[in-house]
Formats: structure tokens, C-alpha cells, sequence
């Protein structure tokens, strides 16, 4: 009878076993499929810009707090657009300040901000800023700058889609005098 009773309770351990490692082991195959669905979202290569693709400020001025600045493409390739940020102090390792909100003109009058991000040249998936053409910006300021950093942007054909793509390597950082 004790025999009999020892049985029943060993067969309800082992019962309860399996259905932990069967858990787990679902557990483990289920997160193995999502990790294989999801991967297949993030993309393998970041898109960059080529080498040679360059922006320099040419000259600025800083009057009455207006910034205007006149950049200028030195590079080999055209571009579309740039991303502006300033600071307040010049040893700031990154620029916080996103000045494209105060963005007011421009000297041909195509350029238009984006959705407080950045300003593209002119309306379009056109890469219109081409090597050695120099355009003048002005941006009504609200504080005072000692720096600003200017990231171009472009878009490229990468199979059969085009891309926004930022050129990071080709950023330029200016000290400016703007109080």
C-alpha cells in the first residue's frame, strides 16, 4: 500500500518535470522564430554618404541677431540639404541647439525647412547643391552661439530605392563670434 502510494506521487514529479522543460523549451524555439522575423527588419549595411561629398562655411555674420551664413560645396559630389546646430559654447563636444526652426531665407529662395530637422535645397528627391556652387542662409537667432555644426545630407540610389542618407564623416564645426 505504501509501495503503491510512493508510485503515484514519483509519477506526479516527473509529470510536473516534463511540463517545465516543455515550457522552456517552447520558450526558447519561440524567442529563436521572433529574433529570425525581426531581424529581417533592421538593415545589414548603414547607408553612407561616398567619399569626397563636403560643405565648409565660406563666410557667416552675426548682426543684430541674425546669422547669416554663405556655405559653400567643396566636395565632388552635390548634396541635398544639411542639418544645423549651434552652441553656446565653443568647447561643447556636440551641438544641441537645432537652428533649422529658425531658419528664414535663403538666397535663392528654394530652400525650405523640414519638419525642425533639417533644410533640403529644394523640394524633391534631387541632390540640387552641386561641388563648387555656394548658396546664403539666414536664421533669426534667440540666444547666443559660438559654434555651429553643419551636417550635409543627400539622397542615393541603393538598389532600386533612393535613400535619405546623412553624411556624418563630412560634418564641419565653425567658431563663430554671435552675441
Amino acid at each position: 500500500m505504501i509501495r503503491g502510494i510512493l508510485e503515484k506521487k514519483n509519477k506526479k514529479a516527473i509529470s510536473a518535470m516534463v511540463g517545465y522543460v516543455m515550457l522552456i523549451t517552447f520558450g526558447i524555439i519561440m524567442s529563436v522564430i521572433v529574433y529570425n522575423y525581426l531581424k529581417t527588419y533592421v538593415p545589414k549595411d548603414l547607408a553612407d554618404c561616398p567619399d569626397g561629398t563636403s560643405i565648409f562655411v565660406k563666410e557667416y555674420t552675426c548682426v543684430d541677431g541674425w546669422l547669416n551664413i554663405t556655405l559653400k560645396n567643396n566636395g565632388k559630389f552635390n548634396y541635398a540639404g544639411y542639418y544645423i546646430h549651434g552652441a553656446n559654447y565653443s568647447n561643447q563636444t556636440i551641438a544641441t541647439i537645432n537652428l533649422v526652426k529658425n531658419f528664414y531665407n535663403s538666397s535663392d529662395g528654394l530652400a525650405q525647412p523640414r519638419v525642425d530637422s533639417y533644410i533640403l535645397f529644394t523640394a524633391g528627391n534631387e541632390n540640387y547643391m552641386k561641388p563648387k556652387t555656394e548658396v546664403y542662409h539666414s536664421f533669426l537667432l534667440d540666444n547666443n552661439l559660438e559654434l555651429i555644426e553643419i551636417t550635409p545630407v543627400r539622397f542615393q540610389q541603393e538598389g532600386n530605392s533612393v535613400r535619405f542618407v546623412s553624411c556624418g564623416k563630412s560634418k564641419t564645426r565653425e567658431e563663430i563670434i554671435c552675441s
